[in-house]
């Protein structure tokens, strides 16, 4: 029975059992070879464990299984669309862009009438723009506000393209702000407005961003290093200092959590404090460059 196959899988995903999982999705696929979405879940684990050449064979031969004879052709069409996607999503983050673009543009031309475009759109616009084909990426992402003006990726992704452009930036910053209030609990948002109000040097705005991001994902390692860091740059040396204790809560054995905090601790004048963060950076890290030269520079204060 494919389908008990596929929804232990589904649950082992979630626990992430993955290799457990990975099995459930094999077997699935083994006894009913049509259930495409199958194949998507499997390509998806798979790269959760890092076996990214097997998951876009998967994904590439998801987007290729026959839905001829099917009940449902609408749930088979719309999981090889995702599975174009997510291959997409596989090249673009090895850096693969022009991989990933063929990709999205596939699912483009085969995507039914019922399925919401707005994605793609946003995709292609965002890929391109890696790219650097700005003109056209820009008409994507114009295409994907009109069919959806709510969509927020597309108000991220499409703000960033035109703060590339120093003439443009005000329009971009009104898209940024759109986005906060259409999804004020979204920590990616205001982590991402933050970034562009980095990029101007605005750096007391950028700290309020990010640390609305932190404060509405604390379990989020760096969303808290990126407040912490944009307090620094504001000024805020003392809630810097927080948050940066916080990161190494989060990750006690990443060496960066104690050099950081080192940091911060040696701008706030904590010299001993700061000292033995540096020197539980080095234990994890032994002879990394930046801490043992911060080291040699705070022990010159000290003595």
């Amino acid at each position: 029975m494919a389908d008990v196959h596929y929804n232990l899988g589904i649950l082992q995903q979630a626990r992430r059992n993955y290799d457990e999982a990975i099995l459930s999705y094999q077997r699935a696929i083994n006894f009913r070879p049509s259930l495409i979405q199958a194949y998507v879940n499997l390509g998806v684990t798979l790269i959760s464990v890092g076996r990214k050449i097997e998951a876009a064979d998967i994904l590439r031969t998801a987007a290729s299984v026959n839905g001829a004879g099917l009940k449902d052709k609408r749930v088979h069409e719309a999981a090889r669309i995702q599975a174009l996607l997510r291959l997409g999503s596989l090249y673009a983050d090895d850096g693969h862009l022009h991989e990933a673009l063929s990709s999205y543009r596939e699912a483009l031309q085969t995507l039914p009438e019922y399925y919401p475009p707005q994605a793609v759109y946003n995709l292609l616009g965002e890929t391109l723009s890696k790219m650097q084909q700005y003109a056209e990426a820009e008409r994507w992402f114009q295409a994907c506000l009109v069919r959806e003006p709510n969509y927020i990726p597309a108000h991220i992704t499409y703000g960033e393209l035109l703060a590339r452009n120093s003439s443009r930036v005000l329009e971009a910053e009104r898209w940024f702000v759109k986005a906060t209030r259409l999804a004020p609990d979204d920590p990616n948002v205001h982590y991402r407005y933050g970034m562009f109000l980095s990029s101007q040097n605005r750096f007391a705005e950028a700290a309020r961003e990010q640390l609305k991001a932190a404060e509405l994902a604390r379990s989020d390692y760096e969303l808290s290093v990126a407040a912490a860091s944009a307090l620094r740059h504001a000024g805020r040396h003392d809630e810097s200092e927080t948050w940066y204790k916080h990161a190494a809560s989060l990750k006690p054995n990443e060496a960066t959590s104690h050099t950081n905090l080192g940091a911060i601790l040696h701008i706030n004048g904590k010299y001993r404090q700061a000292a033995a963060a540096y020197r539980k950076a080095l234990r994890l890290q032994p002879n990394d460059p930046t801490t043992i030269t911060n080291l040699y520079k705070l022990m010159a204060l000290i003595t």
